[in-house]
């Protein structure tokens, strides 16, 4: 048998040799009949590996009758398939003629075999509509089903880019994700979208495998920023979204680093949403793996303590506090780089703080918020301010009502301090553990409430 490269006259000599509708051939090779016409069109010049190899099936399948009429249709050589084409054209025309008539009054039969009529075309789109409408679907979502398989096919049949390119993206994602925990969120939205867009731009444009590769990761990774800029101004529906889409990015190139990290920020979600058991729901899997070093399990791992805390369970805090440690004990810290795709000592000491404040240990609490704020960077926007709230609970706890609330008052005053979901949450928490009139807390309430209305009205 001829190799076959698999140019869309190649496609055509397949089916015609096969004797089969456009319609009845894209079924037996599995893609949309506006796909077959792309390729004998020519619209695909370069077909994906993915596409010839569905090609190469159906070949390998025919009979020998089939394969000889298209062994010898390929190999017949530019100047006869250019006659069969002009052949072709002309009985396509008297076709035409024939339909144009039997509009008039006429009736015309055709005896001509294996010839597509245009009418076919029409057939091809009124059939995948009936499809669509069978299964529930219409509209919009019905011509989303019937377009979208050529669009990726036709995707992955184009394009490259340059190293240097890629590593501007590349540069460019690990940027976003070190300023969103520096900068009020939704300041950085409109660029992470750009940059996302253009990043699948280009993963829809043909691409070396290793430089594809790279792209589903930086395309990942910028889904994780939009997802954690979506989840602190308390869009959780998009933001899972977003979340799901970074996660998705990271299994389909086999990144279990950047699965993980995503995971954590989905995590998120239901442990802001005071669901410990579903944050335990969503983790289990990956942590029956035991994932045992680096910073993405120490994450996963933290996370987890968290939810224990949060459900008084002692002793699996404890445990899964010190699977945390152990896994970022595991690399540098030269290692770990600041932003959300990292899992640093101060992270960790700050989930130590927040799971002994559930669990009603001031002391410990006290202690381990004190370590996390000589960790952090006083410039980052919500985190310090989450493990002085920590801070201030112990204190509350231990009866120093004037000083916890002077530390929370400084918590959320902080001009570095972006009062978004996740501290105006925490300082509603620790405002409704607060009892009596006392002039402190007369004094946090009102700053509170200062910062937190302007804020809302800035947003």
């Amino acid at each position: 048998m001829v190799e076959v490269d698999w140019t869309g006259e190649d496609v055509l000599a397949l089916r015609s040799a096969m004797k089969r509708s456009r319609y009845e051939f894209a079924r037996l090779v599995g893609v949309t009949a506006r796909t077959v016409v792309l390729w004998e069109n020519g619209r695909t010049t370069r077909m994906h590996a993915a596409s010839r190899r569905l090609l190469d099936r159906v070949l390998s399948e025919a009979d020998s009758v089939v394969v000889t009429r298209f062994e010898r249709a390929i190999t017949a050589g530019r100047a006869a398939a250019r006659e069969t084409d002009d052949a072709s054209a002309a009985l396509d025309r008297t076709i035409k003629l024939g339909r144009e008539k039997a509009l008039g009054g006429t009736e015309v039969r055709s005896t001509l075999i294996g010839l597509d009529e245009e009418v076919e075309d029409d057939d091809v789109r009124r059939r995948e509509l009936l499809a669509c409408i069978g299964a529930g679907l219409a509209g919009h979502a019905a011509d989303l089903l019937a377009s979208e398989p050529e669009k990726m096919l036709a995707a992955l049949d184009a394009g490259s880019i340059s190293e240097r390119r890629l590593g501007v993206l590349e540069h460019s994602t690990a940027d976003l994700g070190r300023q969103v925990i520096h900068v009020p969120p939704h300041e950085l939205l409109q660029s992470t979208l750009d940059q996302f867009r253009t990043v699948r731009g280009c993963l829809g444009e043909r691409q070396a495998t290793h430089h594809q590769i790279r792209l589903v990761r930086t395309a990942g990774r910028l889904a994780n920023v939009v997802g954690e800029i979506l989840f602190n101004e308390g869009h959780f529906g998009q933001a899972r979204l977003w979340y799901t889409t970074a996660i998705h990015a990271a299994q389909d190139i086999g990144d279990r680093y950047s699965e993980d990290i995503a995971l954590a920020g989905l995590a998120y979600l239901p442990t802001y949403s005071d669901k410990p058991r579903e944050v335990l729901r969503l983790l289990e899997p990956r942590l029956e793996e035991n994932p045992a070093t680096g910073a993405a399990a120490a994450w996963l791992w933290g996370m987890a303590a968290r939810a224990h805390a949060d459900l008084g369970d002692e002793h699996q805090f404890a445990r899964c506090i010190d699977q945390s440690a152990r896994a970022l004990d595991s690399v540098g810290n030269e290692e770990l780089p600041i932003g959300i795709f990292s899992f640093r000592p101060e992270k960790l000491a700050f989930y130590r703080a927040i799971g002994y404040a559930r669990l009603g240990r001031p002391d410990e609490t006290a202690d381990a918020a004190a370590h996390a704020i000589t960790l952090y960077d006083p410039s980052e926007t919500m985190e310090p301010a989450l493990v002085r709230f920590e801070h201030a609970t112990a204190l509350l706890a231990s009866g120093e009502v004037d000083e916890a609330c002077a530390v929370a008052t400084a918590a959320i005053t902080d001009a570095n301090t972006y009062v978004g979901l996740t501290v105006t949450k925490r300082a509603r928490r620790f405002d409704s553990a607060l009892h009596g009139g006392s002039r402190a807390v007369s004094e946090w309430r009102q700053q509170a409430r200062a910062v937190i209305d302007s804020q809302s009205a800035k947003v």
